[in-house]
């Protein structure tokens, strides 16, 4: 031991003189404090004073400013000049501070000064950390020293070098003992703490403002349209929450029901109960896509009220009283997308981030994990490859951190060992659609006959055409238009997201008034969105993925004969099939060798999909890689360059964030943001205006964008932008509205230079 263990008492932030600020209008004394005794109650609230002592929280908050006296930052706090590093300084008073725990191989000195240094930054990976603090020599140790007596002479506690050597010898020495699953979990909790606690008192929370779990309060029913499968749903309900009787721990849990089966209710119910028992703080409800958030928010506010829920995705914000603009939490919450409430709706993406992201602000919400329950609503969405690690994680934080975790769908993923909620093998008791898949491949410009062909009466009933590239989706869409007689809607990524929303509004107005209709589409329906068509059409692609598309046919069960689900592969002019510009080989062919037959249509049942399913998930689990997200974690692989991506998509590679002119709205939310000067005291108004702006923003590839370029170069524009280009006063592309006169259209959205040239869709210059 190289120093008594309280040496770690002897300083605390009152010896600071009042002058010295950490923000504008925040003392540095008031703001370590602050900062202390905020990580102290988010610390008891999360029940994590087992692997974070209060010794290391008050020896971390306590000093991870402290490089913030320097003269040079307090006049940068005044208006004047640059300002100076602050992170690394605070840490070597951190170092010192916390040098009892020098020895310690529970409590490792080394995380608790790198969560210093980097906390306006990102963790960086094990290696990298022991190999940067070893490299400091006595003499430069030394030097340190002499620099953090001039910032406070009264600081009087260090290391001398010979412990320093000793200990900075000893992280390369012993780099073994400071590199586990379990050193891991001790950084990135005490990083999360540091972040939020350090943020939260810098835009002015003072006190952690606890809350407990609302009651659960089943929605009255009686009021909406019926369906024949409604009394199955609530049998199915019942008896699984007879199965929750029998959990009073926290753990792995599977919940299989088919889709249409009512799971969203179901397991928020599961949900609420297992909290109750295991006296969990919060739910987290994780989804694919922002519209199933978006759809399932209003669920959840029924059930839970209002005030409870927190409805959390890139696009969203808090809704701020005008008279109470300034409330703290509501900034945390747009600013840094806090999970404050008990009951979070939030996407699969910022889930993995919160676990796994190296940047600081994503790591804000990795203690709230902690004595939870996590309901991750169809799990199969995230990469196969990350499956097994993924499952490691989730095992390793349930086991630590007693999280609960239950995987939700109705194709369930091989990602986890879980204890079954659902009744066994159960099905749906009408057979509500009847598969169809069609050998070999298909040409694109056939797809009108093969739906005429193969799909009985298609023009009396309500269908769903979903492609797998937005490119074969408009050109599917202007073939189906001149055919169909009813109204002929579409949906893609190459939508602006409230075009996306209204289009969305629309159909479920049609569909409540059984108006027939039809929807071209790419594959953004085909988890959790609840619409219902007597017919579906899927171009290949991975098995879990045509399922889910599938739960869209005859959903409710309300038609006499089964729907029909066409499955067949289409493939451009140049015999590639569209499939194979998407999804991983591996999936495709284990897909292909399930679903097809050699010479002859396959045909079966709802009932059989589940079984092969599960037939198809053992398949790819052999074939494929996986991917070390778990080994990354045991190996202190923690920094920017190991980390996995939820979605890669390699379409996105080349390609421009560009901001659609749709209507009158947006160009003064672009010209505030332009205008204005912001800093933290404002940041939650810049947070709100980008989110708003970004209801009209898609990505489009770069070349389209030089394609429209060209193709406009010689209109005449009575604005002061181009049709379509980059506005430097913006920071970004624009399509404005003289623009979207050519360039966007508005039932299809964003249309590439060449399909005007094929169809004249939206082009004035035919």
């Amino acid at each position: 031991m190289l120093m008594s263990p309280d040496a770690a008492k002897t300083w605390s932030p009152g010896s600071l003189s009042g002058d010295i600020n950490s923000h504008p209008d925040r003392s540095l004394k008031d703001h370590l404090e602050g900062t202390c005794r905020l990580m102290a109650e988010i610390s008891a609230f999360s029940n994590l004073s087992y692997i974070l002592p209060i010794d290391v929280l008050n020896s971390v908050g306590a000093t991870h400013d402290l490089g913030k006296s320097h003269p040079l930052f307090q006049e940068y706090l005044q208006g004047r000049g640059k300002g100076v590093e602050h992170s690394l300084p605070s840490a070597w008073f951190t170092l010192n501070q916390a040098s009892a725990y020098a020895d310690s191989k529970d409590l490792p000195l080394i995380w608790m000064i790198e969560s210093v240094r980097r906390h306006h930054t990102h963790m960086d990976n094990a290696s990298s950390a022991l190999r940067f603090w070893a490299s400091y020599q006595p003499s430069m140790y030394a030097d340190r020293c002499v620099r953090m007596k001039k910032l406070m002479p009264d600081w009087d506690h260090f290391m001398t070098n010979e412990e320093w050597e000793y200990y900075s010898d000893s992280l390369i020495l012993d780099e073994e003992d400071f590199i586990s699953e379990d050193h891991w979990l001790f950084y990135r909790l005490l990083y999360s703490l540091l972040i939020t606690a350090d943020r939260m008192d810098a835009i002015g929370i003072r006190s952690l403002d606890a809350y407990n779990m609302p009651e659960f309060k089943m929605p009255d029913l009686s009021l909406k349209k019926s369906f024949p499968i409604d009394d199955w749903r609530s049998r199915v309900h019942n008896i699984c929450m007879g199965e929750v009787e029998h959990i009073n721990s926290p753990g792995l849990f599977t919940l299989t029901l088919p889709t249409g089966a009512g799971k969203t209710i179901t397991g928020l119910d599961i949900a609420h109960t297992i909290a109750e028992k295991c006296q969990s703080k919060n739910i987290i409800y994780a989804m694919p896509f922002i519209s199933i958030i978006e759809q399932n928010s209003s669920v959840a506010k029924q059930l839970f009220g209002e005030d409870s829920v927190q409805e959390d995705h890139s696009k969203g914000y808090i809704q701020v009283d005008e008279s109470n603009s300034n409330n703290p939490w509501s900034r945390m919450q747009n600013i840094f997308r806090y999970w404050r409430s008990p009951v979070i709706l939030t996407t699969m993406v910022q889930l993995w981030d919160a676990i796994y992201s190296p940047k600081a602000n994503d790591s804000m919400d990795f203690h709230r994990l902690s004595n939870a329950v996590v309901v991750m609503d169809e799990p199969q969405t995230v990469n196969p490859r990350y499956w097994s690690g993924f499952g490691k994680t989730l095992e390793f934080l349930s086991k630590k951190l007693g999280t609960t975790f239950i995987m939700m769908t109705a194709t369930q993923p091989h990602m986890i060992h879980g204890t079954e909620i659902a009744p066994q093998n159960i099905e749906f008791p009408f057979n509500r659609h009847r598969y169809s898949v069609l050998p070999g491949k298909n040409e694109l410009k056939s797809l009108p006959d093969l739906i005429t062909e193969n799909i009985k009466d298609f023009e009396n009933g309500s269908g769903l055409v979903v492609l797998n590239t937005r490119v074969s989706a408009l050109k599917v869409y202007l073939m189906l238009k001149q055919k169909l007689t009813r109204p002929v809607l579409f949906l893609s990524t190459w939508m602006i997201p409230c075009h996306r929303r209204m289009i969305m509004t629309f159909l479920r107005y049609l569909e409540k008034r059984d108006i027939q209709h039809y929807l071209i589409s790419t594959q953004a329906v085909e988890a959790g969105v609840d619409l219902d068509f007597d017919w579906v059409f899927r171009d290949m692609g991975p098995m879990d993925s045509i399922v889910q598309i599938a739960g869209r046919c005859n959903r409710h069960s309300n038609k006499a004969d089964p729907g029909t689900v066409l499955v067949a592969e289409l493939k451009n002019e140049k015999d590639k099939s569209f499939c194979n510009m998407v999804y991983d080989d591996i999936l495709l062919d284990s897909s292909r060798t399930t679903l097809q037959r050699k010479d002859e249509v396959h045909v079966f049942e709802e009932a059989l999909a589940s079984k092969m399913i599960s037939s198809y998930y053992h398949e790819i689990i052999e074939r494929l890689n996986d991917e070390p997200v778990w080994e990354n974690i045991c190996a202190g692989k923690w920094g920017p360059d190991s980390k996995f991506d939820l979605i890669k998509d390699d379409r996105y590679r080349d390609t421009e964030k560009v901001y659609i002119e749709y209507d009158k709205n947006l160009r003064p939310l672009l010209e505030k943001l332009a205008s204005t000067r912001w800093a933290l005291e404002n940041l939650e108004q810049k947070r709100i205006l980008n989110r708003k702006a970004e209801q009209y923003m898609i990505e489009i590839p770069s070349r389209e964008l030089g394609k429209w370029r060209e193709k406009l170069v010689s209109v005449e524009c009575h604005d002061e932008f181009p049709p379509v280009g980059y506005v430097e006063r913006f920071k970004s592309w624009l399509i404005t509205k003289e623009g979207c006169k050519y360039a966007y259209d508005r039932i299809t959205g964003f249309i590439p230079a060449e399909l005007v040239d094929e169809s004249g869709l939206n082009d004035p210059l035919l």
